[in-house]
C-alpha cells in the first residue's frame, strides 16, 4: 500500500511539472500613490536567455478596488538584444465586466495576466521591455503593480 502511495505522489508531481511553463523572467514593479502616471514608463530588462525558442510574453497587473474603469490600455515596447529588433504592441485589458464583476483573481487586490505576443528568441538574447498606459486620464488610481512574464510554453 505504501509503494502505491509513493508511486501516486511521484506521478502527480510529474504531471504538475510537465504542465508548467518554463519561466525565463517574471518581475513586478510597484506603483506608488496616487497611481500610475501617464508619463511613468516602467522598464524591465531580462537577463541573457539560457535557451532559444518561441517565448510567450505576458503583461501582468495588480489592482485594488480604487480602479475606476472597466478597461486599461497598455503600450508595450520590446527591444531584443543583441539584434536590436523592436516590437510595439497595444493591448486592451478587460478588468471589470459590463455587469461590474471584477475579472481578476483575488479578494482585496486583484491580479490579471494578458498575452502580449510570442517572441522568437535565441540563446543569449535579452529583452528590454517598456510599459506605459494609454488612457486619457493622466493618473490611473488603483493600479498597484505592473509586471512582465516571459516563458517557454511546454
Amino acid at each position: 500500500m505504501r509503494n502505491k502511495a509513493i508511486v501516486f505522489v511521484v506521478l502527480l508531481a510529474l504531471i504538475v511539472l510537465c504542465g508548467c511553463q518554463q519561466v525565463a523572467y517574471h518581475e513586478f514593479r510597484h506603483i506608488y500613490e496616487p497611481g500610475w502616471d501617464k508619463s511613468d514608463t516602467i522598464h524591465f530588462d531580462t537577463r541573457s536567455l539560457s535557451a532559444g525558442g518561441s517565448y510567450r510574453l505576458d503583461a501582468e497587473l495588480r489592482t485594488d478596488k480604487n480602479y475606476p474603469f472597466q478597461k486599461l490600455t497598455i503600450e508595450i515596447e520590446q527591444t531584443v538584444y543583441p539584434s536590436k529588433e523592436k516590437y510595439h504592441d497595444v493591448i486592451d485589458c478587460d478588468l471589470i465586466s459590463e455587469e461590474g464583476v471584477i475579472e481578476g483573481d483575488g479578494i482585496s487586490y486583484f491580479q490579471y495576466q494578458f498575452h502580449v505576443r510570442d517572441l522568437s528568441l535565441h540563446k543569449g538574447d535579452s529583452v528590454h521591455i517598456c510599459l506605459t498606459h494609454n488612457m486619457k486620464r493622466e493618473i490611473m488610481p488603483g493600479i498597484t503593480d505592473v509586471g512582465i512574464r516571459l516563458s517557454l510554453p511546454n
